[in-house]
């Protein structure tokens, strides 16, 4: 008896599609790999892999949906979506390698500030020999799923006073978790706050002014979420005020970055282009096989979201 095999849709956009599609079409259990846009004939397709926001009328030509998987770990570009319907499930990439890229973008973050590394830069072209302090840091991590747990517990092993934010009481070892009720008294303790919330109707927009006033004078800020988490006008403003001495920002709200928008040159921002952490093809198709095989045989899908709590 021949093996069951699914058409699957890969829409991509920012992403070149080449790779999942040489991944995936010579798999056992894949029948065909269509890449979206195309005029082909889709009814066949139960499996539509997504980075960023679909066009519109795409799940209509899917009648036999049933499963979408972001192809990275945000799913805001998914859950929002009134095209898919609710009894379809939506699972996104839990990938080591992801978690462990962003880990050490973080963590280098960190130290750079630490360190006064940027200065040391500036002190090097006009010549100037200042052996600047270090003092040890507190850190604070808002967001403590895969990616934020796994960066508390590594900076906990390399010796800083970590705490840690997030919507639920967690318990990590070594770090002082706040939940949320706790927010404020959260945001007065470190002096590295680093952002990796999933971004939900309830955190869209929760570093603003007021929550930015609230951190601790002199404060650094790490942005490696989502944009959509930083009102970036009230960012400037507060660091124009010295309230925050600085931030590294990775994702923006626009993308790519206008060559117009203030964050290029402003002196206490550091900016990298959405490159924290990038989803690895040849590993995270390691899930999406092992999730098709589940699809044939009916079982469980792996990292299936919440759609009702955004992530």
């Amino acid at each position: 008896m021949d093996k069951q095999k699914i058409d699957i849709l890969i829409a991509t956009k920012a992403w070149q599609p080449e790779p999942w599609v040489e991944g995936l079409k010579d798999y056992e259990f894949v029948n065909k790999v269509h890449v979206w846009p195309t005029n082909a004939d889709l009814s066949n397709v139960e499996a539509l892999f997504v980075w960023k926001p679909l066009d519109a009328g795409v799940v209509e030509k899917l009648p036999n949906l049933k499963w979408v998987s972001s192809l990275g770990a945000g799913v805001d570009h998914l859950v929002g979506d009134e095209q898919i319907p609710a009894a379809i499930p939506i699972t996104r990439i839990v990938d080591p390698y992801l978690t462990r890229d962003m880990t050490n973008y973080c963590i280098m973050g960190v130290m750079l500030h630490q360190r006064s590394f940027f200065q040391h830069q500036a002190n090097q072209q006009q010549k100037v020999w200042d052996r600047i302090a270090y003092q040890n840091l507190k850190v604070g991590v808002m967001g403590l799923g895969a990616l934020g747990g796994h960066l508390a517990e590594h900076l906990v092993a390399l010796g800083f006073e970590v705490s840690g934010f997030s919507r639920t009481q967690k318990q990590i070892a070594g770090v002082k978790c706040y939940a949320q009720q706790d927010f404020e008294t959260f945001l007065s303790v470190p002096d590295v706050v680093v952002n990796l919330l999933p971004v939900t109707p309830q955190t869209e927009n929760i570093l603003n002014k007021e929550t930015m006033l609230k951190m601790k004078q002199g404060a650094y800020l790490i942005n490696v979420a989502r944009g959509n988490h930083l009102v970036e006008e009230d960012l400037i403003k507060v660091l124009n005020s010295n309230h925050l001495s600085g931030g590294l920002l990775d994702v923006f709200r626009q993308e790519p970055l206008p060559k117009k928008h203030p964050f290029w040159n402003h002196p206490k921002i550091t900016l990298t282009p959405h490159v924290a952490s990038v989803t690895t093809p040849a590993s995270a198709l390691k899930l999406l096989k092992s999730n098709i095989e589940r699809l044939i045989n009916r079982e469980q899908l792996q990292h299936v979201i919440d759609r009702s709590a955004g992530y």
